[in-house]
């Protein structure tokens, strides 16, 4: 496999392929994690502190919430919130915008939580589908030299193969939980055991344990890059090939290790890639700044129609500007969406770079493993004169 020529076909794949636009806009909205940067990036000007309390002289300090895990006590541990709203003051809370502010809370929660359900119902669908119509654009695109339209790709991602996505991606998840649960648990365990013994002791099981807790997470740094680099190849024997999910499994790992040499400089460029665009996202944002002039009214104008309903309808039953407050989270959605849609593009184009890219690698590894077709001359052919037919 060549990799300047995969890399040049994928780069050609983007800008001529404009079909796949719309697929990388929603990849980038509900599947990636190329538009908004990590959360640990602000740990360090965390003010929110969970700390947990070994001894009455020892408590150990991790991002978090404002809680205090107390195991001072034999046999139980306490969850003391520090900063936090308990539940009798949630309850004063809601009565008082009932009375005030003419506010009806629960409808309003009870809203938002069918909103947050259908939004992650529809997110998960749609990264699934756009996935693997990315996958399979593509590669029909390589093998027949035809590029498919918008509604050819929506029908090629509807399809098993996505399903086919979603349990791979279920079965993964699982499995990386199983094993951080396992390998963190076990670098844990002499420091819960230790709880309530000699302050002395206490605190040599305790540095034990910060340094098996750093080898547990070294562990778990090499487990997420060996999945990396595997679950590439497997995810496109899943939707390319008609095979179950386990017989795409085995194929994508045979893949990768048969042809590590190939695989791994393709995975630095990759992860090289995602790096890059954690950086870069930021000043392609204050770039994108004056396209806000256009997209915050137009959003506001897409999603002022459906909240206006909403509203409306709500206010047949309910007072107050709680039918103002439901019609706005029907709304909001639309309007953010809109809002960062030229941000969405942008990392759309990376998305699809990405994809097509590994896509075009899967297909030239495949190429390899076929058997090599011998010429046949004719003079293999034909009969020798005399001979038995």
């Amino acid at each position: 496999m060549n990799l300047n020529t995969v890399l040049k076909k994928a780069w050609h794949m983007l800008w001529n392929y404009r079909a796949l636009w719309l697929f990388g806009a929603i990849l980038a909205l509900v599947g990636a994690n190329t538009i908004y940067p990590p959360a640990w990036t602000d740990w360090q000007n965390n003010d929110q502190w969970t700390k947990i309390k070994l001894s009455e002289q020892t408590t150990i300090q991790v991002p978090g919430a404002d809680v205090i895990i107390d195991l001072t006590a034999p046999g139980v541990f306490r969850i003391i919130n520090e900063n936090g709203i308990t539940w009798r003051e949630f309850n004063d809370l809601v009565d008082l915008l009932d009375r005030e502010a003419a506010i009806n809370l629960w409808p309003i929660l009870i809203e938002s939580v069918i909103i947050l359900f259908i939004l992650l119902l529809l997110g998960v669908t749609a990264r699934y589908i756009t996935e693997t119509a990315l996958i399979r654009m593509v590669n029909e695109t390589e093998e027949t030299g035809r590029q498919l339209g918008m509604w050819e790709g929506v029908r090629k991602g509807f399809s098993f193969r996505a399903g086919k996505l979603f349990l791979l991606d279920l079965m993964v998840g699982l499995l990386v939980a199983v094993i951080s649960i396992a390998v963190f648990g076990l670098a844990i365990a002499p420091l819960l055991l230790a709880i309530g013994s000699h302050e002395v002791i206490l605190i040599t099981i305790g540095v034990g344990t910060f340094g098996l807790l750093v080898l547990a997470f070294f562990m778990w740094l090499a487990i997420s890059a060996v999945l990396s680099l595997v679950l590439q190849t497997i995810r496109r024997a899943c939707v390319l090939e008609k095979q179950s999910l386990l017989a795409s499994i085995r194929l994508g790992i045979m893949l990768t290790k048969h042809h590590l040499k190939d695989v791994t400089p393709l995975w630095l460029v990759w992860m090289g890639l995602r790096l890059i665009w954690v950086f870069l996202i930021v000043p392609v944002m204050l770039l994108f700044i004056p396209f806000l002039l256009l997209t915050i009214p137009l959003g506001a104008l897409l999603g002022g129609g459906p909240a206006a309903l909403v509203a409306g309808m709500t206010a047949l039953f309910m007072d107050g500007a709680t039918p103002w407050i439901m019609g706005a989270l029907v709304g909001l959605p639309i309007f953010i969406v809109v809002m960062i849609s030229p941000i969405l593009f942008v990392s759309g184009l990376v998305e699809i770079y990405k994809s097509s890219m590994w896509t075009i690698a899967y297909r030239d590894l495949k190429a390899l493993e076929l058997p090599v077709q011998v010429p046949v001359s004719p003079a293999q052919v034909l009969p020798v004169p005399g001979s038995a037919d």
